[in-house]
């Protein structure tokens, strides 16, 4: 009696161990998975985005150099062209956060803002009267607006095209919930006319999508473009 006693302990036992040891395989296994996940979310896509980059600004370059300049005394009256989506628009610089010659692409949807900072096709193109919206990611993807928050009044924001550099000054900056879709609106000025202004979105803070972080600035200088893809 006592033996099968001892036999059922000791079967008992193994039972145990071996389902410890395989519960902690398990354990390994999903902490492995999850930290493959963490590092191509802050490195993976980062490559991803940097190749994609490359390719647009060589591409934009090839364009932009193929198209002869519209010569005009006022850049401001020469209307960009609206790409497709997806596709570049123009090259994003702003030198307080060290954000260098980024190509903004047309559209905000899940695949163009991996390809970059992405132009809010509801709102106006660069230097018109009117918001001109950008979108960025903060975090992955490249992470183009990782420093946003650095921005304040003063700082400023240039965005090229074929035809023209226009110059934002950032006039004030504010946290809002995602809702509120009214910080892509145009303004007015002391006059009564819509101003040309730029807002810049991300996510906030960093690593959440709660709330946006919204930097709002005014056009402040437009000058015209040689056919450089840089500012």
């Amino acid at each position: 009696m006592a033996d099968d006693l001892d036999l059922a302990a000791g079967c008992s036992e193994v039972m145990v161990r071996r389902l410890l040891r395989g519960t902690g395989w398990t354990f390994i296994g999903m902490g492995s998975f999850v930290l493959y996940f963490l590092v191509y979310q802050l490195v993976g896509t980062n490559a991803v985005t940097s190749r994609g980059q490359s390719d647009l600004r060589d591409e934009l370059q090839r364009e932009w150099s193929a198209t002869p300049v519209t010569r005009t005394r006022d850049p401001k009256k020469v209307e960009p062209r609206r790409p497709a989506v997806g596709k570049a628009l123009a090259v994003l610089d702003i030198p307080k956060i060290r954000l260098d010659n980024k190509v903004v692409v047309e559209g905000v949807g899940r695949d163009e803002l991996r390809k970059g900072p992405g132009h809010v096709p509801s709102t106006v193109l660069p230097g018109q009267d009117g918001t001109f919206g950008v979108s960025g990611h903060r975090t992955t993807y490249g992470a183009p607006f990782y420093r946003l928050n650095e921005l304040t009044k003063g700082d400023t924001i240039t965005v090229v095209t074929r035809q023209a550099i226009y110059t934002y000054t950032v006039s004030h900056t504010a946290i809002v919930r995602p809702t509120e879709t009214q910080v892509l609106d145009n303004v007015k000025g002391p006059d009564g006319k819509t101003k040309a202004t730029i807002t810049l979105t991300t996510c906030h803070p960093r690593y959440s999508a709660r709330q946006r972080l919204i930097v709002f600035g005014d056009l402040s200088f437009t000058s015209t473009n040689t056919g450089k893809v840089a500012a």
